[in-house]
């Protein structure tokens, strides 16, 4: 997959694992009812792969 940045440079990526989960999510103020439009904190593990 291909990840561009806002100045475009361009990347290709893969997801991998971080913990045993390659997205972890936790809210950024937690409520014990949250809502859809509570908002959260993503992570995101990504690896740069060289195709060449």
């Amino acid at each position: 997959m291909t990840l561009t940045l806002p100045d475009n440079r361009q990347f290709s990526i893969i997801l991998i694992a971080l913990n045993g989960a390659p997205v972890e999510a936790n809210q950024v103020l937690p409520f014990a009812y949250p809502e859809d439009s509570d908002q959260y904190l993503i992570t995101l593990g990504l690896l740069t792969v060289h195709s060449g």
